[in-house]
């Protein structure tokens, strides 16, 4: 009996050592993150909700960047999201954003506002960067507002989540487990710019590469606050009082050729007054964090499994969703008293605690460079090396028992 025991842990182990049996198969391995998000703070950003985002999404390895934004900022950045800029970028800032783009397998998400207050210059500096790297999408110059799918007021917009359907890019990953609407708080609605300059209507006309992802309700309208004028949503045709409109929040155009994916929203996912993470708002639920955590689980799919349609473009169903209002209430002014009724329940916001790891980096290159902030959650990059000493524990304890046995 024991010399079967010790025959059996010698086989087991020369097993191990030839490689028959990995030593994965014998421990649990840790899994490291292997995308890279950076979140801009270096424009005139709030950091609202960026330390629930970071603690609850630890799938991804995040980047703050708190200067100027340069190509050594950009190095090994997968995801780039700039929410809700205050301050314009500078030329050597787009231009070293649109090479990061050419290099490939990118994601840009560009985050606006409406133009309310200074929002129009938000508005502004967006459109800029996105007419600068060859994008078509853009912001409208205007507001998108709901007297009665809100969250207690005509600018507290509920905002549905129905990407448009394109199982080539697995956008269905967006909309998994959401059930309640998001919120967008003073919100812009989207449309696109073709290479002639001219302005489309994005609910009615597409583009190849285009993905529609977040729209109002069919109760909703067009505010025109601050120049410049609107170019598709004006007040004659759009504004309150024309009738019901429905419009584009969030959408995306896809780079076949690149595999890179530019986003385009009307409000921040962070910072914001209140950002779309809200998972609860002046007594209405909302699915904010899993939205967000949705895109990002998104975004790390495209770019670790890109697919692509036939012909390098993306095949995309162009029908508009079907309006559901889940919000009733009489029109709103700006008081609070007004009543909003949801039929689903609160969703639950986990903020993991973790310890976490804080390294502040200063590029070279003096006053132009930028300042980066890392950010890994304890235990990430160290699977490999638990594992490998796990491996050689249980080695040495197998190696002891057979010896032992054949002593025996």
């Amino acid at each position: 009996m024991r010399i079967g025991l010790a025959l059996g842990a010698v086989i087991l182990v020369a097993m191990l050592a030839a490689g028959m049996i990995p030593f994965t198969s014998l421990l649990v391995k840790a899994e490291t993150p292997t995308i890279t998000v950076a979140v801009d703070l270096g424009h005139g950003e709030s950091d609202k909700y960026l330390d629930y985002i970071m603690s609850n999404i630890t799938f991804v390895n995040w980047v703050i960047i708190n200067g100027t934004i340069n190509s050594s900022v950009l190095e090994g950045v997968d995801v780039l999201i700039l929410g809700q800029p205050t301050v314009g970028f500078t030329f050597e800032e787009m231009q070293a954003i649109k090479d990061w783009l050419q290099t490939g397998n990118k994601v840009l998400w560009v985050a606006g506002d409406s133009d309310y207050g200074s929002g129009n210059l938000t508005q502004i500096y967006c459109n800029d960067l996105l007419d600068f790297i060859g994008a078509k999408l853009r912001l409208e110059y205007a507001a998108l507002y709901d007297d009665y799918n809100n969250a207690g007021a005509f600018y507290r917009v509920l905002l549905r989540v129905a990407p448009d359907n394109v199982p080539e890019l697995n956008t269905s990953i967006i909309a998994q487990n959401i059930t309640k609407p998001i919120l967008g708080h003073g919100p812009d609605m989207l449309i696109w710019v073709d290479e002639n300059g001219t302005a489309h209507d994005i609910v009615n006309e597409t583009f190849p590469g285009l993905i529609r992802i977040v729209w109002s309700y069919d109760t909703a309208y067009a505010g025109d606050n601050n120049p410049p004028d609107p170019l598709v949503y004006n007040q004659y045709d759009y504004g309150q009082g024309t009738g019901n409109h429905t419009f584009v929040f969030m959408a995306a155009e896809y780079w076949s050729d690149l595999n890179v994916l530019i986003v385009v929203s009307g409000e921040s996912p962070y910072g914001d007054y209140e950002p779309t993470w809200a998972p609860e708002y002046h007594g209405v639920e909302l699915d904010g964090p899993t939205f967000v955590t949705n895109m990002i689980k998104w975004f790390v799919h495209i770019l670790t499994a890109p697919q692509q349609a036939p012909g390098g473009e993306t095949t995309t169903t162009t029908t508009q969703p079907t309006t559901t209002t889940t919000t009733t209430q009489p029109t709103t002014t700006t008081t609070t008293t007004t009543t909003t009724t949801t039929t689903t329940t609160q969703p639950t916001t986990t903020t993991t605690t973790t310890t976490t790891t804080t390294t502040t980096t200063t590029t070279a290159g003096g006053a132009a460079a930028g300042n980066t902030t890392t950010t890994t959650t304890a235990g990430e990059g160290k699977g490999a090396n638990t594992a490998l000493i796990l491996a050689v524990v249980i080695l040495i304890i197998i190696i002891g028992a057979a010896a032992y046995f054949l002593r025996k």
